[in-house]
């Protein structure tokens, strides 16, 4: 573990971008999303993205916590939740809607490159395409994102497991969590490309949809299949790594008690 120089983070810059920009943005890929499903009477993949990923915002700031994450205070609070053993203790209120947007928009346009590239060239098989195409891709986007994001001190690692980047203002920034965040997302985009003859995802197989079903009840039942799938798997790849590299190899922290 590599500490920072960092005891307290400087003003934010461009704040309007990620918390007055998600209340703008999650409804209107919401309101989209639902003309969409009812015109073809199913809910579209982003949608399900969109409300699978909000639902699963609580995993964040668990994972920061063993990422030594903290987000910078001005951000205005989520009012149910305040601090809590094993979780960072800034929990900005736009965090659900954030989470949502952000997986929707960025995991459904890889999914659809990687279908695209598998009929295209059925020499290589699709799981290699989601690797060639959506792994890098990820992994640059989230690289870029967390890089930007630190530097605009809207959050900030107080010690860095494993490799880092360092920004001007002095904060550091992990190399590894924005990697593993891009392997889940390319087994998130392979199990959505991969449906049986009867049109199941493999988490509908066993979680028990019906094949051929319809409706509002049918959906709803898709919805919840999906946002377990999301939720377990969320957990497993992208939040508990760091809680156990913290507990197995981090210490205290200024930022992150």
């Amino acid at each position: 573990m590599a500490p920072t120089s960092m005891t307290e983070m400087p003003p934010p810059v461009n704040t309007w971008m990620l918390e007055t920009g998600s209340f703008y943005l999650w409804p209107l890929i919401f309101v989209l999303c639902a003309i969409w499903a009812i015109r073809t009477k199913r809910l579209p993949v982003m949608m399900l993205l969109l409300l699978a990923a909000s639902s699963s915002f609580w995993q964040e700031f668990f994972g920061d916590w063993g990422a030594y994450l903290s987000w910078n205070p001005v951000f205005a609070r989520l009012p149910f939740w305040g601090e809590m053993a094993y979780t960072t203790p800034i929990k900005p209120l736009f965090i659900p809607l954030s989470w949502g947007w952000w997986f929707s928009l960025s995991i459904t346009p890889l999914l659809m490159l990687t279908i695209w590239l598998a009929r295209k060239f059925p020499a290589l098989s699709l799981n290699a395409w989601a690797f060639i195409a959506v792994f890098p891709l990820y992994s640059a986007y989230e690289l870029w994102a967390e890089g930007n994001a630190v530097a605009q001190s809207w959050w900030s690692y107080n010690a860095v497991i494993g490799p880092q980047w360092t920004a001007a203002n002095g904060a550091g920034m992990s190399l590894i969590w924005p990697v593993i965040l891009a392997l889940w997302a390319t087994w998130i985009v392979i199990l959505l490309a991969k449906k049986d003859e009867n049109g199941l995802w493999w988490h509908e197989r066993k979680l028990g949809i019906a094949a051929g079903g319809s409706g509002w009840a049918h959906e709803a039942k898709r919805l919840g299949a999906f946002i377990v799938m999301f939720q377990v798997t969320c957990f497993v790849v992208v939040t508990l790594p760091p809680i156990i590299a913290r507990l197995a190899f981090g210490g205290p922290s200024v930022l992150v008690p």
